[in-house]
């Protein structure tokens, strides 16, 4: 059942990434900032992941700390229409994102909104951003025992012709 979900999940993801190709009609515009990838990584990433309880929507939001070395994220989870008795829950992380590799690693630290029931872990992920024309993608594991892959994306208008 597992599989199952995760095969979806990643179907899913294929397809409306071929689907929607560059810029969706409701996709927002990246304006000509002074650093248009930091605008992009900081906008609020949708995707799920898969953990014990199965497949679960994800919300991931990625802030950088003062310095650029360190990142602090909220991940909000929720349940998918496909596995609706998932609590909603959400925790932070601290950790890294190496801008020239896409290397992202993001640790633990506490709940923000902590579901009733006792048996759900805050996790650790360890993925790769990957931006390209009108979209960007981080997938990687989730490297929590009990648990397997996530992918959350986004998508976006190029304004002027650059990124």
């Amino acid at each position: 059942m597992k599989r199952l979900m995760l095969c979806r999940f990643l179907l899913f993801g294929a397809l409306l990434a071929v689907l929607l190709g560059g810029a969706p009609a409701f996709s927002r515009p990246v304006a000509a900032a002074a650093d248009p990838w930091l605008q992009i990584v900081t906008s609020p990433w949708h995707g799920s992941y898969v953990c014990n309880q199965g497949l679960t929507r994800l919300q991931l939001t990625l802030r950088p700390q003062p310095g650029g070395q360190r990142w602090e994220a909220d991940f909000a989870f929720a349940p998918d229409p496909d596995n609706p008795s998932v609590p909603k829950g959400s925790f932070r992380l601290v950790g890294s994102l190496d801008r020239a590799t896409g290397q992202l690693v993001l640790k633990q630290q506490h709940w923000l909104e902590q579901p009733d029931d006792a048996s759900y872990r805050m996790i650790d992920l360890a993925g790769t951003l990957q931006i390209g024309a009108g979209q960007a993608l981080i997938r990687g594991r989730v490297t929590s025992y009990g648990c397997e892959d996530f992918a959350v994306w986004q998508f976006f208008a190029e304004v002027g012709g650059e990124r």
